[in-house]
């Protein structure tokens, strides 16, 4: 029995799992570079319109995503997730009519659901605010019908870009959600500040623009997909009852996981001034830096544990799972890496009205550490139909966050809400890896895993020593103690060495690389 575990501990042999190493590491390539262009232009956004229009608008602003974002995650009812899977399946098995049929209930049911609660938005905004509990923040009245108008095209986009994730493809998610969205959210916005001067209007309104370009850009590029597909087959009669019947518990589950990582901007919005809610966003928004590796090797990753999972080749997808994880983190390892060494410098970007998020920063970040550290445990759950369950462990974690929200903002207000949003972030994850490791008998980890957290320890240390040397200041400084950071935890992961799985990954993500590159 204990061979038999030791062996499926091991890498399973390269010829076995070439093919798929192959593609989640072109998909990842595409899906990393398009998610590094993702935050470069939502930090530039986040720096440029916070120094213009200052805390207490971009607090507003915050306040304003937030709650539209939690109302188009309950106009998805889950179908994004349904869609992304039920689609991989009938892909898979070339049956392309009730790969249509899958597309047209998703995207029927989400327009009609999202249209009703953006016209409530619209002529009911004071429910909201109170619903909300943010009665003081009045200016929001005139920015949700604003937002309203985004809500369905988010809707659209959420659905049609999960539904080109299943035909194993992140080109479209790397163009729409990655690069068209945040430029055109920029331009629009820089431009409205011109036109009608400082307030949250102007981000409100380039937010609402490039969402709904965003949404009629998804169900096109889907179509165009789709219709590749043969369609001699006929519907299937109780496919509808089955894609709701996983789709309608992640309604919850999708909620409460945005709520888990939100729950504090709502909170610091009725205990505190609106400034503190867009503190704690740019501390949010750094600490997410490290979640874009994790969400590129997830994008692609998740169609291929619906397709072996339903094929039932659990070996395989318990090695993948070992390599995608032990890559998430060796990518992942040096952006914590510089985020709890200069803390002060990086929140210092958003302006000195943000200064006082350098210890929140800090929390967040450890909270991420958890998050890519457990790999994509969260997805594996769902792509192998436990759609249940995730929803019951996003209500526990809701609940837990939620209670350390009022106890820890209350008493110490932007750094309580990063200590709450730190443990539900670790607490989620740790019960997501003991579930999978329950039902599927499989886990992310081998020896091979350690490398990257032994490589962290002389990066660590010698960022230390730089900045004792050479204190950190500015821009030009913060960038090249990061890349000294970066360079001692590359050079300790090459003393280590490779093993062979490692250089098919690294071959292939090279690859795709230079491909993106120009000439």
């Amino acid at each position: 029995m204990a061979r038999e575990s030791h062996q499926r501990d091991q890498e399973i042999a390269p010829e076995s799992i070439q093919q798929e190493i192959g593609q989640i590491a072109r998909g990842a390539g595409l899906g990393l570079g398009g998610n590094i262009y993702l935050y470069f232009i939502n930090f530039l956004f986040g720096v440029l319109v916070a120094r213009k229009i200052g805390a207490e608008s971009f607090g507003l602003y915050t306040l304003g995503v937030t709650a539209v974002t939690l109302l188009a995650r309950l106009s998805v009812v889950g179908l994004d997730r349904g869609s992304l899977r039920y689609v991989s399946i009938k892909r898979r098995e070339r049956e392309g009519a009730a790969v249509w049929q899958v597309i047209w209930i998703s995207l029927g049911i989400g327009l009609l659901v999202s249209l009703f609660t953006a016209a409530i938005l619209i002529f009911f905004p004071g429910f909201f605010l109170n619903s909300f509990g943010w009665r003081d923040k009045t200016a929001l009245l005139r920015l949700f019908p604003i937002f309203a108008l985004a809500l369905p095209a988010m809707t659209m986009t959420a659905i049609g870009i999960a539904g080109t994730q299943a035909f194993r493809t992140l080109r479209y998610r790397a163009l729409i959600p990655n690069f068209i969205l945040p430029t055109t959210k920029l331009l629009v916005t820089l431009a409205l500040i011109f036109i009608l001067g400082v307030s949250a209007l102007p981000p409100a309104l380039g937010f609402a623009s490039s969402q709904i370009l965003g949404g009629i850009l998804a169900v096109y590029f889907l179509w165009r997909l789709a219709r590749k597909m043969p369609r001699e087959t006929k519907w299937e009669p109780g496919l509808m009852s089955e894609l709701l019947k996983y789709s309608l518990p992640l309604l919850l589950s999708s909620v409460l996981v945005y709520l888990n990582g939100r729950t504090e901007i709502m909170v610091l919005g009725i205990f505190n001034q609106a400034n503190s809610s867009g503190i704690y966003n740019a501390a949010l928004r750094l600490a997410g830096l490290s979640m874009i590796v994790l969400t590129a090797f997830n994008a692609i990753f998740a169609p291929v544990i619906a397709d072996l999972h339903h094929r039932g080749e659990i070996e395989q997808l318990a090695a993948l799972f070992k390599l995608v994880t032990r890559w998430v983190i060796i990518v992942a390892m040096p952006i914590f890496l510089v985020q709890m060494l200069y803390p002060h410098q990086l929140i210092g970007l958003f302006g000195k009205d943000f200064a006082s998020g350098a210890l929140a920063l800090r929390i967040l970040s450890l909270g991420t550490l958890v998050k890519f550290s457990t790999g994509a445990v969260g997805i594996m759950l769902l792509m192998s139909g436990h759609s249940g369950l995730v929803m019951f462990n996003s209500l526990l974690t809701l609940g837990v966050a939620l209670t350390l929200d009022f106890i820890l903002i209350q008493a110490f207000g932007v750094t309580g809400a990063a200590v709450a949003g730190m443990l539900s972030l670790v607490l989620v994850n740790l019960v997501n890896l003991g579930e999978v490791w329950h039902l599927l008998r499989i886990h992310p980890y081998n020896r091979y895993t350690l490398r990257p957290f032994i490589a962290a320890a002389p990066a660590l240390a010698g960022g230390w020593l730089w900045s004792l040397w050479l204190p950190v200041s500015g821009l030009a400084a913060l960038t090249a103690s990061s890349v000294l950071v970066t360079a001692i935890y590359a050079g300790a992961l090459m003393l280590m060495g490779w093993n062979e799985d490692d250089r098919m990954m690294m071959a292939a993500l090279g690859k795709r690389f230079r491909r993106l590159l120009p000439g």
